[in-house]
């Protein structure tokens, strides 16, 4: 049915000279266009909700990215006639399923697709949830079609698939179900729930790289404990990471009070609680992204998920009853490794989870002896670099999710001053390495001991430029006199 609605200011159709534009010319080819999905669904006002914008005002939602249904010619021909009049690029999505993309230099995108059924109402019937069941039809601006009752839903802030064949006709959405909800902060329908554990096995059979962009677009929000806990609960987690299966059993001990498993998990809601105490810096950062759609904090979050997953095949009890991991931190950066060659993470992605994985213990284990050394914290700074404040927040998290009794009272005191002392430290120590300039150079090593380019020289580097950040070494005689006592006592031989 056809029902009247309110579009938020700059957000009507008819307000977007590329959507006239396509209109336009799908009247000159006699074609008939419908907007669709999330466009349409964010762009309309629901006054009877309160925890909906204001009325008028814009919403905050990004407004380039329109999806058209076409009927009465193939959506991939139609398509490449958009790109070739407005002057955008084609991409051909899936020729087969009649969809293909046009993209602008401005970063505007127009996403085709045929209407599956050959009408906007069959294709409405085949969509996945109920809030993105909604079209609009040029000729009549003020009102969409709603034919699954997605408007109520939108109300309601409920996620409601359109049927159980939503995921059967493509798995993927067992995930996207979750996106939404968090996205909308929206709750699930139970149905709808109920379908997804059903059902969720068949994520096992979509492409890596659909997988990619729906988890780490969700874990980028704001509430990534939430979603985590939801993602464990349906079982969808362990569809994607058979790895975290093997932690369901490894069990409590006298530092974790929780089993593995659990313990991993809600790591991301102990890195939500401490969100707000952390410094606009550690922010800065991980809002950065890393690579197309996947933020440092959304990998940060995947690798607290993952940072234990190398404890399985390194779990020993002794006769004592005690439980040890030995080297599970370097077994888990392996396991990572294959996890990011068979996701086919970008090598940004990959390098920062697996970094974070294999680094999780260094904080903590600079204040398993009492308070560290100078040289130690700066050894460790060195050694991080750039990942800092999200190892920072992998062990904050991990501290978070350890409250078992052999970690209370004085000592667990202790260790948390300890990681934050640790964390503000560093931009005191970058403060300080800024201002250092190099005594000595590769090529002045290299003169000075008659060496030729290799590994030593640069491990002779690295030492120096720790001596000197410790004011042990402040001008270049005493940074020659370092590199040959050096070379005599470590390599000389």
């Amino acid at each position: 049915m056809r029902t009247k609605v309110e579009f938020a200011r700059a957000c009507h159709p008819m307000e977007s000279p590329l959507v006239k534009r396509v209109l336009s010319h799908a009247a000159a080819c006699e074609v008939s266009t419908y907007i669709v999905g999330g466009y349409v669904r964010d762009s309309i006002v629901l006054p009877d909700n309160p925890k909906d914008i204001k009325k008028g005002e814009s919403k905050p939602a990004k407004k380039r990215d329109v999806d058209f249904a076409v009927a009465g010619g193939p959506a991939f021909n139609f398509a490449q006639l958009i790109a070739t009049e407005m002057d955008g690029h084609f991409v051909p999505l899936d020729e087969e399923n009649d969809t293909a993309r046009v993209v602008f230099d401005e970063g505007s995108i127009l996403d085709f697709a045929g209407c599956v059924g050959g009408t906007i109402e069959s294709d409405l019937k085949r969509r996945d949830f109920t809030v993105n069941a909604l079209a609009w039809d040029s000729r009549y601006p003020d009102e969409v079609l709603d034919l699954a009752g997605g408007l109520e839903d939108l109300r309601a802030k409920l996620i409601r698939a359109v049927s159980r064949h939503t995921f059967i006709d493509d798995p993927l959405r067992v995930l996207r179900t979750f996106r939404f909800a968090h996205q909308l902060n929206a709750e699930i329908e139970a149905t709808t729930l109920a379908w997804v554990k059903e059902l969720v096995g068949g994520l096992s059979r979509v492409a890596p790289e659909r997988i990619n962009f729906e988890l780490f677009e969700s874990l980028s929000g704001p509430f990534g404990g939430h979603l985590t806990n939801q993602l464990a609960d349906s079982g969808v987690l362990e569809v994607i990471f058979p790895e975290l299966v093997e932690c369901r059993r490894v069990t409590a001990n006298s530092f974790h009070h929780l089993g593995l498993f659990e313990h991993s998990i809600i790591t991301v809601s102990e890195l939500d609680k401490r969100w707000p105490d952390l410094p606009l810096w550690m922010h800065e950062s991980a809002g950065k992204e890393l690579s197309a759609g996947v933020s440092r904090l959304a990998a940060t979050r995947l690798a607290c998920i993952l940072h234990d997953i190398g404890k399985p095949g390194t779990w020993e009890i002794t006769p004592e009853g005690r439980h040890t991991f030995v080297a599970h931190d370097k077994l888990g950066a392996q396991m990572t490794a294959v996890i990011a060659e068979r996701m086919r993470w970008s090598r940004p992605v990959e390098r920062l989870i697996t970094r974070l994985v294999e680094f999780h213990l260094r904080p903590g284990q600079l204040f398993h002896q009492g308070p560290p050394t100078a040289r130690a914290i700066n050894r460790f700074y060195r050694t991080v670099q750039d990942d800092v404040p999200e190892l920072m927040m992998v062990a904050f998290a991990d501290l978070g999710a350890t409250r078992g009794a052999g970690l209370c009272g004085e000592s667990r005191e202790n260790l948390e001053n300890g990681l934050v002392s640790l964390m503000h430290g560093y931009q005191v120590f970058l403060n300080e390495i800024v201002t250092l300039k190099p005594l000595l150079g590769g090529h002045d090593i290299m003169q000075l001991l008659g060496l030729k380019s290799g590994p030593v020289i640069g491990e002779l580097l690295k030492a120096l430029e720790e001596a000197r950040d410790l004011r042990e070494v402040e001008d270049r005689a005493q940074a020659e006199a370092f590199v040959k006592e050096l070379y005599a006592q470590k390599y000389s031989k």
